[in-house]
């Protein structure tokens, strides 16, 4: 039977007036409204309620009521009656395509949520659900379901290539594929991305079907939509790793087009095609492929060393003030850049590495993204760079930024 709840009217006014408030700049004034929704009787129906009915009322309001409900079931979620579970999760698939891009991507983190709390094996019904919604003729639908699907990905990729959910892997990457050409680049930006989570693994439903990425992925070369080029450069970065076979046979031309994306306009696209040459300095095949390159490459890596306005105030910072004090062995020891892919594949393999120098370039790399300084000398055989600078993977999403974890509640 399935279950049914209806919101007292005047309890769901009380509840909306603490929602709107709680939204105050003053956190103390928050943690107090929050504290104060906690005490209404089935508080999770109501929060899916405000997320997912409520389309009267204004977007930040209905998020962050998901944005609450998704911080419960974090916490939670195993102590929900099975009722509210149930209902939670219906609803979430009702309305993955809210026609708000804010609410779709709400529900999609809160779905992801439920998902990584080990539901997945309790939730036949959604990555097939989820799977069948791709093909709807809406376009919010659709992209819902898209946003959705890159969540769990990053999230669960292990249990997705594993028996314990009968590798679904094996429907969802060709299905992925059938997406690189589709007409919205939004869409064509997430089915990139949910392909590139299984490279590093050597997943054996991409690998079944690797030549196809490959060549799908050559057809997005020069795609319009920058964050499409982005993760076009990601997966050709971490195939150069895992793929070199693939590669090499197409290598002049894809050194052509990394020359070409490491001087994107876009500067997030350029980060991510730099990564590029620390990868290749690590192959066997560097000097070979490089050299007939080096005329055009060094010219531009060269370029993407100058400092910006913005380096040169941070690098000057407190010189002035620290330097009469003498620099520690912390502060004079060499650092060195290397390839995202590698840190990946070891974290894959169960490497533990000393966090040190990691924990030391956090602060550089909350203020600076990391430029080409460290790549210029990593393309050439033998060499290293001891100011590397790691660029930054994109954070979540903004309503992820905007969430308060510390509001969680029974």
């Amino acid at each position: 039977m399935e279950y049914e709840w209806k919101p007292d009217e005047q309890g769901l006014q009380q509840i909306l007036q603490l929602l709107k408030e709680s939204q105050s700049p003053d956190t103390s004034t928050q943690r107090t409204k929050l504290e104060q929704l906690n005490h209404y009787p089935d508080f999770n129906n109501y929060l899916i309620f405000v997320l997912t009915k409520l389309k009267s009322e204004d977007e930040p309001t209905r998020s962050l009521s998901g944005l609450i409900l998704k911080n419960n079931v974090k916490t939670h979620f195993h102590n929900f009656p099975n009722g509210v579970s149930d209902f939670i999760k219906n609803e979430c698939l009702k309305n993955i395509g809210d026609t708000s891009p804010l609410i779709r991507a709400t529900v999609g983190i809160l779905i992801t949520t439920i998902a990584s709390k080990g539901e997945l094996q309790n939730w036949p019904e959604l990555l097939p659900k989820l799977c069948v919604l791709l093909d709807s003729e809406d376009y919010s639908t659709c992209e819902g379901a898209f946003g959705a699907l890159q969540k769990i990905c990053e999230d669960s990729a292990e249990i997705l290539d594993s028996d314990i959910l009968d590798r679904p892997l094996n429907i969802m990457i060709p299905k992925f594929l059938q997406f690189f050409k589709h007409s919205s680049p939004k869409i064509r930006s997430h089915a990139v991305a949910c392909v590139n989570q299984f490279i590093i693994s050597r997943t054996q439903a991409l690998m079944l079907h690797i030549d196809s990425f490959i060549e799908n992925l050559f057809a997005l070369a020069t795609d319009e939509e920058p964050e499409v080029r982005k993760n076009v450069c990601r997966a050709l970065v971490m195939l150069l790793e895992v793929r070199m076979d693939r590669l090499l046979p197409h290598m002049h031309n894809i050194v052509e087009y990394m020359l070409q994306r490491t001087q994107d306009q876009d500067e997030n696209v350029a980060l991510e095609a730099c990564e590029f040459w620390l990868t290749l300095a690590e192959q066997p095949v560097c000097k070979e492929v490089l050299c007939v390159h080096l005329s055009k490459l060094i010219p531009v890596l060269v370029n993407g060393m100058k400092y910006s306005e913005i380096d040169i105030i941070l690098l000057k910072g407190d010189v002035e003030e620290d330097e009469a004090i003498p620099d520690s062995e912390q502060d004079i020891r060499p650092r060195f850049h290397r390839s995202r892919t590698v840190a990946q594949q070891h974290e894959a393999d169960g490497i533990e590495e000393d966090d040190d120098d990691d924990d030391e370039l956090d602060d550089d790399d909350t203020i600076s993204d990391w430029n080409l300084k460290a790549a210029r000398e990593l393309i050439l055989p033998n060499t290293s760079t001891p100011n590397g600078y790691r660029s930054e993977e994109e954070e979540n999403e903004e309503l992820e930024e905007n969430d308060t974890d510390e509001a969680v509640f029974e």
